[in-house]
């Protein structure tokens, strides 16, 4: 953890509420709070995801990586145990993460828009989002091509063969996908942590919402540029509702929905 991520975290656990402290009239807000964020692990959601994660930790395979965003090394060799452990979403995130998609996609039927990751890595993310939304299209981006292969290979091991790849960069697979009509009704967005880029894949992904949308940000606290970026895009016209957890960057716009920002302790 760097220096600047220590502080972050430190000032976001002194400046946050629990639910409790927050003092909003939302119904919406306490609806996602208590039984959501503040819910226990929900194991069903991640059965599948837990068990690739344990595959994956005792994978020693070595694989040449290469990096399109800013983890400053290239390409290189690594591990796959070691992309497992230092750079999967951990299991209390994914967890948190699944809840969020199950609650916000359960009623939303195949027509009523996609579920989109940016960056798919080893498809432990992936998993999480297939398990809470098994009835809408899910797309997973992935610059590299050997992780693209990998994941492929885990998806169709554990019987998620229908789940789309693509191998690109995130701007140049946006581009293509809002070319060609398609609607987003929940983003994931990890990999490439710069604020500058947070907030183009923001922006486009709001182009391409399919009326009401869910956006969840990845690492907000990473670095002063990622904060930034999330600091920005939260006071965008389309994000009526943002909320900002030790991880997560929430943003929501739906119909009825009380605008406000808040900032909790999870």
């Amino acid at each position: 953890m760097s220096i600047y991520q220590a502080v972050s975290v430190i000032r976001h656990l002194l400046t946050s509420w629990n639910s409790a402290g927050v003092r909003t009239s939302s119904p919406f807000y306490y609806s996602l709070i208590h039984p959501v964020v503040g819910a226990d692990h929900q194991q069903e959601l991640t059965k599948a995801s837990e068990r690739l994660r344990d595959e994956m930790l005792n994978d020693r395979r070595l694989i040449r990586v290469t990096d399109l965003g800013t983890g400053g090394w290239g390409s290189r060799e690594r591990r796959v145990c070691n992309i497992a452990s230092k750079a999967a979403v951990s299991p209390r995130q994914g967890a948190l993460l699944a809840r969020i998609a199950a609650s916000e996609m359960s009623d939303i039927p195949a027509s009523g828009g996609v579920v989109i990751e940016l960056w798919t890595s080893l498809g432990i993310s992936t998993l999480c989002l297939t398990e809470a939304a098994p009835q809408n299209r899910i797309i997973t981006v992935e610059g590299c091509p050997i992780l693209t292969k990998l994941a492929k290979e885990n998806f169709l091991r554990h019987g998620y063969g229908d789940i789309e790849q693509i191998n690109a960069d995130f701007s140049s697979a946006l581009q293509k996908l809002k070319e060609e009509g398609t609607k987003i009704r929940f983003a994931y967005i990890d990999g490439n942590h710069t604020g500058e880029a947070l907030r183009e894949y923001f922006k486009t992904i709001l182009e391409m919402a399919a009326g009401e949308i869910t956006i969840v940000a990845d690492d907000i606290h990473l670095t002063r540029s990622m904060y930034k970026g999330w600091k920005m895009i939260r006071c965008y016209q389309g994000a009526q509702l943002s909320i900002e957890t030790l991880h997560f960057g929430l943003v929501f716009r739906k119909q009825s929905l009380i605008s406000g920002s808040f900032r909790i302790r999870c």
